[in-house]
């Protein structure tokens, strides 16, 4: 048989399982980073309303105080000194969840697509270098920039779960306990915000509807949630930091240490003439005859 011929069958026979291949998940590796994505993303999820509900009761005792000051003005005076720093970190927390949750959102995104497409795309390349056989000696340029983009798709296939199974390695092994601690503290008061939303407003009323059984019920769960607030508020405080230390790591590790990382050893392949060489061989090997 010709060796073009013999060319020709083994791309057709490289693409088949290729294009074959697409369908199936790699052993451990796929879901390693599929569980690091939904996890991740859930725990993200759960974090940040947490966080909103923080920041929830907050506001209502902070638009409530005037009604609680009359008990004393010190304790209007404690609500401000309490509430104030925790309404702007929950803010600027609630900001960096909504990042955290979107970076990994686009990251799986990617990881999903990549997982889709690229062997297909290699196998489409694979079948396109087949008529560029017939080229003879003018495929070999054609042949050679199939073989590098093929060789690329490759290694990003391969990269970007083993990226996912590095940032899954970082988060269940140093910031999952801590997060899950920060977000279980800020539960005693997020909790509050269920009972606290169905609370009527009773702002601007006058003196005998401030007198009401349900103004008074208002009054005495908002001072609840102010002695819960002002009683925790090192607590608080401190889970707001860990919450903010451990999703900053998590943005810089995966938003820029990792993508970097994997663009240096692309570039650091380049090179190194690695993918000329190994996709010159191939091309002189299939473009022989």
């Amino acid at each position: 048989m010709n060796n073009r011929l013999k060319a020709a069958l083994l791309l057709l026979i490289a693409s088949a399982l290729f294009y074959g291949a697409s369908f199936i998940k790699l052993p451990a590796v796929d879901a390693a980073a599929d569980s690091y994505f939904s996890e991740s993303i859930k725990a993200a999820g759960i974090a940040y309303a947490t966080t909103r509900g923080v920041n929830a009761v907050v506001s209502v005792v902070q638009e409530s105080h005037i009604e609680v000051a009359p008990g004393g003005l010190g304790l209007s005076i404690a609500a401000g000194q309490v509430l104030d720093p925790i309404n702007d970190m929950t803010e600027r927390l609630s900001s960096m969840l909504v990042t955290a949750i979107a970076s990994l959102g686009i990251q799986k995104l990617g990881y999903e697509i990549g997982e889709a497409l690229s062997f297909k795309t290699i196998a489409l390349l694979l079948l396109l270098a087949v008529p560029i056989l017939w080229l003879g000696q003018a495929s070999a340029p054609l042949m050679q920039l199939i073989f590098k983009l093929g060789l690329i798709l490759l290694l990003l296939r391969f990269m970007l779960p083993l990226s996912a199974i590095v940032s899954d390695a970082l988060y269940s092994g140093w910031l999952e306990p801590g997060i899950e601690e920060a977000t279980t503290k800020l539960g005693i008061v997020s909790d509050r915000y269920d009972e606290m939303s169905s609370m009527a407003p009773e702002q601007n009323q006058g003196l005998f509807s401030s007198m009401t059984s349900g103004a008074a019920d208002k009054v005495k769960r908002t001072k609840e949630a102010l002695d819960t607030m002002v009683e925790n508020a090192d607590s608080i405080i401190t889970s707001l930091l860990n919450l903010m230390t451990a999703y900053l790591a998590i943005f810089v590790v995966q938003v820029l240490l990792l993508p970097l990382a994997m663009l240096w050893v692309l570039v650091s392949i380049f090179r190194s003439n690695l993918l000329d060489s190994f996709a010159g061989q191939l091309t002189s090997r299939v473009a022989a005859g």
